[in-house]
């Protein structure tokens, strides 16, 4: 896709390394905001208010409108373990914010983050045809900074104030994920 050029819709679903995107749907909204206001991901959060019902339903309609933002529900062996999104995109730019989070504990200390990782960062590259990916991480969070430097980021600057950011360009982030992925046996 050349830059400039807004897609007609985000894929509906993205498959890789064993990990399947799907869309979020209406009917993911009230297990989405049970995981997302738990305080082992809320206090990760950039935005760390309690969510809702209400808020997550109107979040939602203001989804279904955007084209620059889309989110999927992860699913691992036919089980959601996740959330994933593209957030920021700049069409022009050919620029996006990812974020992800893994809420079953069994999933969090494996491969299958990256799995979410490299899935989402391929429909980005790949489908979408962006060109660069921008994170803000916590400096109180060096688990995030070690995973997003194994994955290709490079940080941006120094620290402005508790955030850092970082940016992954393709060239970056294929031999990261070819030096991972190698392992990956889903």
């Amino acid at each position: 896709m050349s830059h400039g050029v807004v897609p007609p819709g985000f894929c509906p679903t993205f498959e890789r390394y064993g990990i399947q995107l799907r869309r979020l749907q209406a009917d993911d909204l009230e297990r989405v905001r049970q995981w997302r206001n738990d305080p082992k991901i809320a206090s990760q959060m950039l935005d760390q208010t309690y969510i809702t019902a209400p808020m997550q339903q109107a979040w939602f309609e203001r989804l279904q409108r955007s084209d620059s933002a889309c989110y999927y529900v992860a699913w691992f062996r036919q089980q959601p373990i996740g959330v994933a999104s593209l957030t920021a995109i700049d069409w022009q730019a050919g620029s996006a914010e990812p974020g992800m989070y893994i809420y079953p504990d069994e999933f969090r200390s494996n491969l299958l983050p990256f799995c979410v990782a490299f899935a989402l960062n391929d429909m980005a590259f790949e489908a979408l045809g962006l060109s660069r990916l921008y994170g803000k991480i916590f400096t109180s969070n060096p688990a995030s900074i070690r995973f997003h430097t194994a994955c290709g980021y490079q940080q941006l600057g120094e620290a402005e104030g508790t955030l850092i950011r970082y940016q992954l360009l393709p060239e970056c982030y294929r031999p990261a994920r070819d030096q991972i992925s190698r392992f990956i046996r889903y």
